[in-house]
């Protein structure tokens, strides 16, 4: 959008004959008063309890992962969507710094008894359930993983095997085998920020060596398949295995008994907060 600017205008002409203006003194003419208004005598809106929601993140662990759970939701309420994207940011991956190994135990074991109720309360597919928490638990397995930098403080899980969408089953990722076979010359690649033609002419000259080496292919793919078997079936204890998460009245109930326990007394409030937070979402219905 252009704006025009105009320089002539025309200029105002006063009569020859015009008595010219004189000064006068006399009594001023008041001017109006602004209205005021005393602030101090209005109290400040205050908005509802529940006047802002917090909406949890999706997290991204792989596309096919992703592509799963976003099928299984498909024809699902969106509160159930929500309610599992609550286990994932608040019970597997919390961010918070200061919770301890213990704390983040029980909040795993927690978030695997929610996404039970959430299968049977959502999920009357079988197979659809199974699915569900077969990925769940492999998710609770990758957030078992968690590691802290001492010198950065920086928080990394396992990373899980990735592939494009379309790609084929043993589809192999050459930055990663690069990485791990020829290191020298996957820093070199790293290195390059602006010229992508040098970048890729590295990319290929690997790709090439790898037609003379089968062996790390091999060593990879089993690498991932060992690495998935693993998460699958990572042993998690779960003192909440046992509740009731047919009926929404029995879940809360056993749920908040089994949160006094003495084991895990030291962080009952924050087992309570965190189921009461889960269940305000499947209580709100989304349109």
């Amino acid at each position: 959008m252009q704006i025009q600017s105009y320089s002539r205008y025309l200029s105002p002409q006063l009569p020859t004959n015009q008595t010219a203006p004189k000064m006068v003194t006399g009594t001023s003419l008041a001017l109006p008063k602004p209205d005021t208004v005393d602030l101090r005598s209005h109290k400040a809106r205050e908005l509802p309890a529940d006047a802002i929601e917090h909406h949890s993140v999706q997290f991204f662990f792989s596309t096919e992962i992703n592509e799963r759970l976003d099928k299984i939701f498909a024809d699902k309420p969106p509160e159930a969507r929500k309610g599992f994207d609550h286990i994932l940011e608040r019970n597997f991956f919390n961010s918070q710094s200061t919770y301890t190994d213990e704390e983040r135990a029980t909040l795993v074991e927690v978030g695997l008894t929610q996404g039970k109720y959430l299968a049977d309360q959502y999920m009357t597919d079988e197979k659809n359930a199974a699915e569900f928490l077969d990925t769940l638990h492999l998710l609770a397995g990758v957030a078992k993983t968690r590691k802290v930098d001492p010198a950065t403080g920086s928080v990394s899980y396992v990373e899980l095997p990735q592939k494009p969408q379309g790609a084929p089953n043993d589809y192999v990722n050459p930055s990663k085998l690069m990485e791990r076979y020829d290191p020298e010359a996957y820093k070199k690649m790293q290195a390059v920020t602006t010229n992508q033609t040098e970048k890729v002419s590295i990319l290929i000259q690997f790709v090439k060596k790898l037609q003379h080496r089968p062996d790390w292919i091999a060593q990879y793919r089993n690498e991932q398949a060992t690495l998935l078997s693993d998460l699958k079936n990572t042993k998690i204890a779960n003192r909440f295995e046992n509740v009731n998460t047919k009926d929404a009245t029995d879940f809360v109930r056993q749920m908040n008994t089994l949160a006094e326990n003495a084991s895990v007394s030291a962080f009952t409030p924050l087992l309570q907060t965190n189921l009461a937070s889960f269940m305000k979402i499947l209580a709100k219905k989304t349109s």
